[in-house]
């Protein structure tokens, strides 16, 4: 029996629902595949102890957990959406938009459009922390703000490493695997499915960044993700291939990789995190929102004019 395209009939709802189905199946089966990997590699009976994980100061605890998180994103979002393209259509590749690449200008302007929009994002993220809810629904609130709390110490412990090559695997476990699988994912195939559904690329773009950010679990930084997930978005329909997002989110997450183990190993002196919400930093946050804006609209330009 054929498998390949065996699929492509059904209807961008339907393809949803299987996209999802396959990411969950897949995920499930990575993540036990990842635990098992985890406890034959550090010891840590990941499998058969549920408090195994619960001491963040053994460095055994935080291998495990790096190993699976590793594992189970390959299963959960890069495989998935390869293997969903494979069944919808006879040519997976121009179906996911991995075969047309960017020219030189396009990358430039990504790249800087993403270090001028650091003020931008990091205000949007403290106007997201600010957010409050009813005061009934403070239960809620403070489930949300424990998540986000516990998010932002495992990451944190995650990337600090006190060697080069902890800090290499680092960039590929967050930044390199996050951006080829969520790419693929999201942009490559949701955002698509998205579009076909709605009729409209810019609902597909908009809906499939609601999605990307929600994904995380972070309500606290839910603006400033969706936001990101809008300008990779625009990227991947502007430029017509997938790699334009996927090395800008590469980028992104690069950064924020090693900023983070700088930080955490004391030899940055700043915080990236503030910049442009800092009292005296209007000035640079408004130079930051007029520069983003310009920088979409000379991508959309040079995109448009290929």
């Amino acid at each position: 029996m054929e498998f390949k395209a065996l699929l492509a009939d059904r209807t961008p709802y339907k393809k949803f629902l299987i996209l999802v189905g396959i990411a969950l199946i897949s995920g499930v089966i990575f993540s036990a595949l990842g635990s098992l990997l985890a406890t034959m590699i550090t010891g840590i009976q990941v499998l058969t102890d549920p408090k195994a994980l619960s001491d963040l100061t053994n460095p055994a605890v935080i291998d495990a957990l790096k190993i699976i998180q590793l594992v189970s994103a390959i299963g959960t979002f890069l495989l998935p959406p390869i293997f969903a393209a494979w069944l919808f259509t006879n040519d997976a590749k121009e179906y996911l938009g991995v075969v047309k690449k960017p020219n030189s200008q396009q990358i430039v302007i990504a790249v800087i459009l993403l270090l001028v929009a650091i003020p931008f994002i990091n205000w949007m993220m403290m106007a997201n922390s600010l957010m409050e809810l009813p005061p009934s629904m403070k239960g809620l609130e403070d489930w949300m703000k424990e998540m986000e709390s516990n998010a932002g110490q495992i990451t944190k412990l995650l990337v600090k490493s006190s060697t080069i090559g902890g800090l290499i695997f680092n960039i590929f476990l967050m930044a390199v695997i996050p951006a080829l699988g969520e790419e693929f994912l999201f942009r490559g195939l949701i955002q698509k499915l998205f579009k076909d559904l709605s009729g409209n690329v810019h609902a597909g773009i908009i809906l499939s960044a609601i999605l990307f950010s929600a994904m995380h679990m972070q309500f606290y930084g839910f603006i400033p993700r969706f936001a990101l997930g809008v300008m990779l978005g625009y990227m991947m329909y502007w430029s017509g291939s997938l790699w334009l997002p996927i090395i800008a989110h590469f980028i992104n997450n690069f950064l924020a990789v090693i900023t983070t183990w700088a930080a955490a190993n004391g030899s940055l002196k700043i915080n990236p995190d503030t910049i442009g919400t800092e009292p005296g930093q209007s000035a640079m946050l408004g130079i930051s929102v007029f520069l983003t804006w310009g920088l979409l609209f000379l991508l959309r330009k040079v995109s448009l004019e290929k």
